[in-house]
């Protein structure tokens, strides 16, 4: 048996990124995870680092390190989210389970990351869930950080020019597009892109996922009561199914063959449109001359998606 992937997951812990962390503590057989890395996004940092050490609890992991990273995006501020993932980010649940904030790490995370990258060079895979700040931030550290990664996996961006958070772009990149534009031009290792429109289309039934907020174990009450927020948000807007944009990428990583078809181009982030900030510009005809710096997942199979899923609460 092969040994287990070295990853780090770098988070802004809402619902979605609750769900992805609890999929890949689940598979320990795939997944190592060495540290998980906290930045704002979703919600503040200190709710962000809250959230990251309840989904550990539930999970029985709280040996996983914890890191404290980038309290604002590198200029200026990003978009609010709260009116998604709740003002806490993980529904408002009433009367949450206490943890103790001491067990955050003293080091930044964004220094643990870079130690850790030097500590195991080539073989770790880090998985970004959240704005890149923290990452763009060790680019500037080290250069050479990205280099020393095995491969970096992305949940952001947008391929379609279809935005969530503005007509024209995805919430984490236009949480801080300066740092998306500093990773993709710099990161220097394969980028694996796990898009906004691919996570958008590609969700699953409300018949499934209602039985599935069924599951009876500690980890199915907790996802069933955090997640409820976001499904009347959801049903509210008429959606067709439910997604979870960073629990499906979470998904690929375990199971490379959920992605079905990907597409491979060179891709940068506009930073000053009025309309278009935050947006990623593919160049898919490569009228810019420029290598190919991203391959991005186009379509998945959401059965299979679905088998982690079902076994992720038990």
């Amino acid at each position: 048996m092969p040994s287990p992937q070295k990853v780090i997951i770098d988070v802004d812990t809402g619902v979605d990124d609750a769900q992805a962390i609890i999929l890949a503590l689940s598979r320990p057989d795939v997944l190592d995870v060495l540290a998980v890395t906290c930045v704002q996004g979703n919600v503040d940092i200190t709710n962000v680092c809250r959230n990251t050490l309840r989904v550990l609890s539930v999970c029985d992991r709280l040996n996983v390190p914890v890191y404290k990273g980038c309290e604002k995006p590198l200029t200026g501020e990003g978009p609010d989210a709260t009116h998604y993932h709740g003002r806490d980010g993980m529904g408002d649940v009433a009367n949450p389970e206490p943890v103790d904030m001491n067990l955050i790490q003293s080091e930044h995370a964004t220094l643990a990351l870079l130690r850790l990258v030097n500590q195991y060079p080539g073989e770790i895979t880090l998985v970004a869930l959240a704005p890149l700040t923290n990452i763009a931030v060790a680019l500037r550290l080290d250069p050479d950080f990205g280099k020393k990664l095995k491969e970096m996996v992305i949940m952001g961006g947008n391929v379609q020019g279809k935005g969530n958070t503005s007509p024209a772009a995805e919430f984490n990149f236009r949480s801080d597009p300066e740092a998306a534009h500093v990773v993709l031009k710099e990161i220097g290792c394969p980028i694996l892109l796990v898009p906004w429109e691919t996570c958008a289309d590609n969700g699953q039934s409300w018949t499934w996922t209602e039985n599935w907020l069924k599951t009876d174990t500690r980890k199915g009450h907790f996802q069933n009561s955090i997640v409820q927020y976001s499904i009347g948000r959801l049903k509210s807007a008429n959606r067709s199914h439910y997604r979870s944009c960073d629990l499906l990428a979470m998904a690929f990583i375990i199971d490379r063959s959920v992605a079905t078809e990907t597409e491979e181009f060179y891709g940068e982030v506009e930073m000053s449109g009025s309309i278009t900030r935050g947006q990623l510009v593919c160049d898919w005809r490569k009228v810019m001359g420029r290598k190919v710096n991203i391959k991005a997942v186009t379509a998945v199979s959401v059965e299979k998606a679905r088998v982690l899923y079902d076994a992720m609460l038990l």
